[in-house]
């Protein structure tokens, strides 16, 4: 079959298998293969050697092309019913492969990588007397781990070169949401933190069902950290041996780093934000 701008190639296929146990145990397992969302910097490409103007490829050029890669994953999830402790623990897992990240260890500065990322979370209704002592409280924190397989880095002379982003790496969100007025009003919580990066934000937000039909929200999110980081990002590479370094073959880059734009990836993406504070309200009108 053909279909103007459609290939098998750029289809998405998933397969899941989930189910419960006789403990009320809820678990799945996943199977997901599709393109990214998020583009990959391919370097490599030809290019005008702009010395001489030859046509060719160049090791460590700072000349790009954009890709979307084909990405599998694997995971699975298991919810367990704690009675004991009156919660509900998440525990979810996955690993991709195909994932592209920037190096500039690589001739053409980027290198593929399988990762494994994983979610502990804890929910729990929970009483808080001197906040309200007739209705629970929502109480749910979750850590976000990811770890990268096939993570390179080296000192360079000049400074650390390589895989931008963090081998290892984890983010905690802690939401406390409540409820007043016949759950008319719900304050509500939400912070988060990324360890690498030491970066946190924290949102509080309020929901006002003032009428069946009117709805206000009101709420902020407020960012803190060390905000953006150097790396590497290629500028002391030799792509132009005896022309931008020494003669001989192409060599890497000797790791003088700045912000932008590799030092965003250390960033994470709370302190690439870091000055993005907003507040905002909403109202809605069900006619």
């Amino acid at each position: 079959m053909n279909l103007p701008g459609w290939s098998l190639d750029n289809t998405q296929l998933g397969l899941k298998f989930e189910g419960v146990t006789k403990d009320a145990l809820s678990f799945s397992v996943n199977f997901l293969t599709y393109r990214s969302q998020l583009p990959s910097l391919r370097g490599g490409i030809t290019s005008v050697h702009p010395f001489t103007g030859a046509t060719g490829t160049f090791p460590y050029l700072i000349a790009f092309d954009l890709d979307f890669p084909r990405v599998n994953l694997l995971g699975g999830s298991l919810d367990i019913q704690a009675d004991a402790i009156g919660s509900v623990i998440r525990m979810e897992a996955a690993i991709t492969k195909g994932e592209e990240f920037p190096s500039t260890m690589q001739p053409r500065l980027f290198k593929e990588s399988k990762v494994v990322r994983y979610v502990i979370g804890l929910d729990r209704p929970t009483f808080i007397p001197m906040l309200n002592k007739d209705r629970t409280f929502l109480i749910s924190g979750q850590i976000f781990g990811q770890h990268l397989l096939d993570h390179e880095q080296a000192d360079g002379p000049l400074g650390r070169i390589g895989m931008p982003d963090w081998k290892d790496n984890w983010i905690g969100t802690l939401l406390v949401k409540g409820w007043y007025q016949n759950d008319r009003l719900s304050p509500q919580l939400l912070m988060a933190y990324d360890v690498r990066a030491q970066a946190g934000a924290v949102a509080p937000s309020v929901e006002w069902l003032v009428t069946d039909n009117l709805k206000l929200t009101f709420g902020a999110n407020i960012k803190a950290g060390t905000g953006a980081r150097k790396f590497d990002d290629d500028r002391t590479a030799n792509p132009f041996p005896g022309f931008t370094g020494p003669p001989g073959e192409a060599t890497m880059s000797a790791g003088l780093g700045g912000f932008e734009p590799l030092g965003r990836f250390r960033s994470g993406p709370i302190g690439m934000a870091i000055n993005e504070d907003f507040v905002q309200f909403a109202l809605r009108y069900k006619f």
